[in-house]
């Protein structure tokens, strides 16, 4: 009796919330004269309905998915990683350095070594909310938040003053990089390896967690960090690695984004990639192999919704308020199923 009561709740909840947003969303539209369920079905069509939709989907998934695979993993420890557009924006400024002005690098290693610089620049952004965590007590979201804006300044200062090319008309981004700093392509596509990582990643970290001694160690400290310091777990050491090898991952989005759908460094290199990929960690319960499904959802919500920007002609601030109301009713969803007790 009790499961079925907490099922028909939980379908209540989502058919009011579902009406909810189908009607805050119709108001929206029109409000700027457009119809209604012709444009949603544009949306969803844009998103997923052909080969080019499909293609940019997946071209978003990758750093959506990267930067939630950076907040999932600290949080099997008990963290949250709010630090996630800092930790990109970290990778792609070490990635775009190496590309700029390592003359030095043979021609072959210069993706191997942007690739690493990247790593161990977010490892180095991860770990600084890690090591005040587990040194002071210091909160890591607060942390977090301050370095997403250091890191952006950083590239604001860089694209803008020393690393600013010279023959760009006074827009402020780098020079463009060398075909030997362009990860490989599908084609014509943007499609990169990028998102091969994030799919091996999240199967390999779902072993992993499951099967190893560094995998229960992290779920004891979650559940309990005064029995983690009873059986004297280094704690300290696994919050620290835990962000830090969290956020390699979202540095490793930056790089795919400089590295390939820039192909430079500038500003706005990230539409909110970092934020955006918490939220799907917490809509997957970070749960790795749940990411993949809801990371390819969103990431097609964000390609439908641009692709309406040219076709159906909104304005951008129209899809960003959508992009938030999906996002709000998500959020309020998976929060009542949790408060039911599924």
């Amino acid at each position: 009796m009790g499961m079925r009561l907490i099922a028909v709740r939980s379908t209540a909840v989502a058919l009011v919330g579902g009406g909810a947003l189908f009607l805050v969303v119709a108001v929206l539209l029109r409000s700027v004269d457009r119809e209604v369920l012709p444009t949603l079905a544009a949306l969803f069509r844009n998103g997923f309905g052909d080969r080019l939709g499909l293609t940019e989907t997946l071209v978003r998934m990758t750093p959506l998915l990267l930067c939630a695979m950076a907040a999932a993993l600290p949080a099997k420890a008990g963290l949250f990683n709010i630090g996630g557009e800092g930790q990109l924006y970290a990778g792609a400024m070490a990635a775009s350095g190496v590309a700029l002005y390592a003359p030095f690098v043979p021609g072959v290693l210069v993706l191997p070594a942007m690739t690493l610089a990247a790593g161990l620049a977010g490892a180095a952004w991860g770990a600084i909310p890690g090591w005040l965590r587990g040194r002071w007590g210091v909160n890591e979201v607060l942390i977090g938040l301050m370095l997403n804006y250091v890191a952006i300044f950083l590239v604001q200062h860089l694209v803008h003053g020393p690393w600013k090319d010279p023959g760009a008309l006074g827009w402020p981004y780098t020079a463009r990089f060398a075909p030997d700093a362009v990860l490989p392509t599908v084609g014509t596509t943007n499609l990169h390896p990028g998102l091969l990582v994030g799919v091996a990643g999240c199967v390999l970290l779902w072993a992993l967690l499951r099967s190893t001694a560094w995998g229960f160690s992290l779920r004891i400290i979650e559940r309990s960090p005064r029995t983690a310091r009873y059986l004297k777990l280094p704690l300290a050491g696994h919050l620290m690695a835990s962000l830090a090898a969290g956020a390699v991952f979202a540095a490793l989005a930056g790089f795919g984004e400089a590295s390939v759908v820039q192909g430079r460094l500038r500003p706005g290199l990230s539409p909110g990639y970092g934020y955006a990929g918490f939220l799907i960690a917490w809509l997957a319960g970070n749960h790795f192999l749940w990411m993949l499904p809801v990371a390819f959802l969103v990431a097609g919500l964000y390609s439908g919704a641009d692709a309406l920007q040219i076709t159906a002609g909104l304005p951008s601030a129209t899809v960003d308020v959508f992009m938030g109301l999906v996002f709000i009713t998500a959020l309020w969803l998976r929060a009542s199923r949790v408060r039911a007790g599924e």
